[in-house]
């Protein structure tokens, strides 16, 4: 039988919840403030812009197409 007064390790639930708490502030921030929605829309952006690059990237190497060919199509499509 286990002993139940026995030490235990309990680091990585503490490290987990403060890591969940963290994560859960930071979105809370992004959503709840007027300042965090500018960032939000900031970090699309910068997102969106670099997913079009990297599509340009590997649709460029597949077809020996011009990266900036290929921007140009996907900003008419996006």
């Amino acid at each position: 039988m286990k002993n139940p007064f026995a030490k235990q390790d309990n680091n990585g639930v503490i490290v987990t919840v403060l890591l969940g708490g963290l994560a859960l502030g930071a979105v809370a921030y992004l959503y709840l403030t007027e300042s965090g929605g500018k960032t939000r829309k900031g970090l699309k952006k910068k997102l969106k812009q670099k997913g079009k690059d990297l599509a340009a990237n590997a649709i460029s190497k597949k077809t020996g197409l011009s990266k900036k060919l290929v921007k140009k199509v996907a900003n008419h499509v996006a």
